[in-house]
């Protein structure tokens, strides 16, 4: 027999009545309770199986049992498995529960998921009475989860007792028992930590994907990760959603592992950031900087000094560039020591918190690939005539005719760009700019009209312009 004991004398109702949860806002750290139907959904789990389920709350025993019964609704009749407890030891009572064995049938289909929810009930119990503590309670026997004889199936005064039939798979999930809950593994005190440096807690052989934690609880091992994790996650209450099955989506938690990667203290990011320099692909890696720290999110000094610190022990003081050569070319070539990583999204995640990135020491143009060159005579005569017709229009709008700059690409010459404005600077293409021709005066017109209007390629300004300058023309 497996038997799960804590101290204390659990409420009956709370195996007999939907809805009934101790432990909802109990405002004890650790506690995890909170929906009320997962103990009723554990001994129909077990009853499918056709496993026996005892529970002792201090004398008073209760036998979970069925009977069969039918349910007509005036087109066909259904068999049906009734459930009923048989009271015991202070009482003798039957008490029909109102549910039937198929309750919760879809989505609790696993004799783990039963295991796991009388163990966490024990351990909420024990953080209840113990002030937030448990330790002591695993060690001094009073929270226990263990295979017993049937000879040991018996009440303990003061204490809640739950004994369920073993099989293989139950026997099994008592091996994992330290992987499936931090309080029994060999670092109890990591129930209290949000990141753990991986360790053998994966349950899936050769895998070391991100095992995920609740308040120690294990919710979820993301096995469709395929790049390996640098931590396991174990999040406070508040932290992560689960359903009322226990489990988490995929979404959920890489936003949430990437909240954690926000606030994470210096000596967490020092792995993170060695592996983005040795450009390792790793889940960590992937996380979306959205969730790490979004353009909308001002980060706290106390986070933007851990990611300074901690990549200043990683790189020292060298800019961080995204995995693309070029900005790391001209990153050099501005003096400046250079570590690339092995994630964009990191890098643009890091800026946020005042880490000196590619970003801030190139323009944003040279952040594309594109490098400034001198202007060329083509390229000056052409911007002057454009100018010439806009000003001979009256549409300058007030404006003075732009500087001119000639660009080359650095990395892709057969890119569609010819030219492009920003800041005041008509820029063309120097492989389009010698020479007088048609393509370079449309270049140069699509460009000083960007300037006059200061609208985007698109925009209604931009096509009003348009519109009006040819009215002006044929008019």
């Amino acid at each position: 027999m497996l038997m799960i004991q804590n101290s204390g004398e659990a409420p009956p109702e709370g195996f007999c009545l939907l809805g009934v949860s101790t432990t909802r806002n109990c405002n004890v750290e650790g506690a995890i309770g909170q929906f009320g139907s997962g103990t009723k959904h554990a001994i129909n789990v077990l009853l499918r199986a056709g496993l026996q389920v005892t529970v002792y709350c201090g004398r008073t025993c209760m036998k979970f049992k069925t009977y069969a019964d039918k349910v007509d609704d005036g087109l066909v009749t259904q068999a049906v498995d009734r459930v009923y407890v048989q009271f015991s030891g202070t009482s003798t009572k039957r008490v029909d529960l109102g549910w039937v064995l198929d309750f919760g049938a879809v989505d609790w289909t696993e004799l783990g998921m039963a295991i796991r929810e009388f163990v966490s009930n024990a351990i909420d119990r024990t953080v209840r009475e113990e002030s937030g503590q448990f330790e002591a309670a695993i060690k001094e026997g009073r929270l226990a989860v263990r295979k017993v004889a049937d000879t040991e199936v018996r009440a303990k005064t003061g204490y809640t007792r739950v004994f369920i039939t073993s099989n293989d798979e139950i026997d099994a999930y008592l091996k994992e028992l330290p992987k499936r809950f931090l309080h029994f593994s060999e670092k109890p005190d990591n129930v209290k930590k949000r990141l753990l440096l991986k360790e053998d807690r994966n349950l899936t052989a050769g895998k070391r994907s991100a095992m995920i934690y609740r308040e120690g609880v294990f919710v979820r091992e993301l096995k469709e990760q395929a790049a390996n994790s640098l931590y396991d996650y174990n999040f406070r209450v508040d932290e992560i959603e689960i359903d009322e099955c226990r489990n988490s989506s995929e979404y959920s938690v890489r936003a949430a592992c990437a909240r954690a990667m926000r606030g994470a203290g210096p000596d967490e990011l020092v792995p993170v950031f060695r592996s983005l320099t040795q450009m390792e692909d790793t889940f960590e890696s992937a996380l979306e900087p959205c969730y790490i720290c979004s353009a909308f999110d001002t980060p706290p000094e106390v986070y933007k000094e851990s990611w300074q610190k901690a990549w200043k022990a990683v790189a020292g003081d060298s800019v961080m560039c995204e995995p693309t050569a070029q900005q790391a070319t001209l990153v050099a070539r501005k003096g400046k020591s250079v570590q690339t990583v092995t994630s964009s999204g990191w890098a643009m995640a890091a800026e946020r918190f005042g880490i000196e990135t590619s970003a801030k020491v190139l323009t944003s143009a040279e952040v594309q690939g594109r490098e400034s060159s001198p202007v060329t005579p083509a390229a000056k005569r052409a911007v002057e005539e454009v100018w010439g017709w806009v000003v001979s229009l009256g549409m300058a709008n007030g404006r003075e005719i732009p500087e001119i700059k000639c660009f080359h690409d650095l990395t892709n010459a057969e890119a569609d760009t010819m030219g492009y404005y920003d800041d005041g600077v008509v820029h063309i293409r120097e492989d389009i700019a010698s020479g007088g021709n048609k393509y370079l005066l449309k270049t140069a017109f699509e460009e000083v009209v960007h300037h006059v209007t200061s609208a985007g390629d698109g925009s209604r300004d931009f096509s009003n312009f348009l519109i009006d300058m040819i009215v002006e023309i044929a008019a």
